[in-house]
């Protein structure tokens, strides 16, 4: 069998390759092949075998039907790059990267057709604010567009919980927001994709839950203004000028919609310091498990505010990117002595969404797909679709 042609069009191999973001020496080396055995494959110089059109679709992550098509199929263009100057990542696309962008935009097509299924429409998403609005106006906006108020907040209380809550509310607006894998947060913290109906924020997983909270509320900025981005949520190291401005501000944004000014400044830590521009851990972790926020979002706002300089948001800045690596090498190492059992039907939930999730279980409990669309779409095993009904029904 393996031996059996591949009768296909030689255009759809490079355009599988190029939109996988592979290069012909990468794919090659996979293969065990030369670089020269892959272009001539695209070129149609050298035939192709079925087995090796396989192997092909898995590295590429393409059903064998996508290379049977008459020509390439239109793909939309990948969301604006505001992340580092070129030379660093920007414009540079992993293919974990591109496969996740191509996943978050299957994904919104078949919540669309799904919300067809059932008769609805999902609610148009506001395009309300402007580059050009004052940013500390626009997060109390957008505290008022979520619904949250200052004693909820507190009660959500820091980390998981409150990245849950936050959300949620974030869902309720028609927004569908994926968790992302297999992507180092050195590549991209987050993106969005623009559209009026169910627009897509991504984030990534290997963030703690306080640094998923703020790049989500990053990402939802970038939604209301209308531009898709790919972000790393860095707005010191240099990139373009209207790049910087636009994640200064998308920053500012989601540090206002956080900790809105007027009670962040009023904050009993920050009534009680002594004056200085120097602040304690005590005094900043105290500021973070009120707002449940990450301690360098909260040293930042004490920058913003003129309470501290930004040699000492550096400075703690670095301090913190030093413990987060020392505490993901001592989780790498405790994972390979003791790997960690996966809960399936929960990371289901957590990495597709609330709102994605419950529209693929009530088109499966009202019998419009079957249990195995319901599977394919979840991405779990048949005989766990019940327990992410259990869980989102739980949660």
């Amino acid at each position: 069998m393996s031996r059996i042609k591949a009768h296909i069009r030689p255009e759809l191999l490079f355009w599988a390759r190029e939109s996988a973001g592979y290069s012909v020496t990468e794919i090659a080396r996979k293969l065990k092949k030369e670089p020269e055995n892959v272009l001539a494959w695209e070129s149609g110089k050298e035939a192709l075998f079925m087995g090796q059109l396989r192997n092909l679709a898995k590295i590429y992550k393409r059903s064998i039907s996508d290379f049977y098509l008459p020509t390439p199929p239109a793909e939309k263009p990948i969301p604006h790059d505001f992340r580092r100057s070129p030379g660093e990542v920007a414009f540079v696309y992993s293919p974990a990267l591109r496969r996740q962008l191509r996943l978050a935009q299957e994904r919104r097509k078949l919540a669309l057709a799904l919300y067809g299924e059932i008769g609805e429409e999902p609610p148009p998403v506001p395009r309300q604010a402007s580059e050009t609005a004052d940013a500390e106006a626009v997060g109390g906006q957008i505290r008022a567009l979520l619904g949250v108020d200052f004693e909820e907040q507190r009660r959500w209380g820091e980390g998981r919980p409150a990245y849950n809550a936050w959300r949620r509310r974030i869902e309720a607006l028609g927004v569908l927001v994926f968790q992302f894998e297999n992507v180092e947060t050195e590549e991209a913290w987050g993106f969005s994709v623009v559209e009026e109906h169910l627009p897509v924020i991504g984030i990534n997983r290997k963030l703690a839950p306080n640094g998923r909270t703020f790049t989500m509320l990053h990402e939802l900025v970038h939604v209301l203004l209308g531009e898709g981005s790919i972000c790393d949520i860095d707005d010191l190291t240099p990139r373009g000028a209207r790049e910087i401005k636009i994640e200064a501000f998308c920053n500012r944004v989601a540090g206002s919609a956080l900790m809105p000014g007027k009670l962040f400044r009023a904050h009993d830590v920050i009534a009680a310091h002594a004056g200085d521009q120097a602040w304690s851990d005590k005094e900043i972790k105290a500021l973070a498990h009120t707002f449940g926020v990450s301690r360098e979002t909260v040293v930042r706002r004490l920058e913003i505010f003129g309470l501290t300089t930004m040699g000492f948001y550096l400075a703690k800045r670095e301090q913190y990117r030093k413990e987060r690596e020392a505490q993901r090498k001592k989780a790498l190492a405790a994972s390979k002595d003791k790997p960690i059992k996966r809960n399936m039907p929960r990371e289901a939930l957590s990495n597709l969404g609330r709102r994605y999730v419950q529209l693929i279980l009530r088109n499966y409990q009202d019998e419009r797909i079957t249990l195995m669309d319901a599977s394919e779409y979840l991405g779990v095993r048949a005989d766990k679709v019940r327990s992410v009904e259990d869980i989102a029904a739980a949660t």
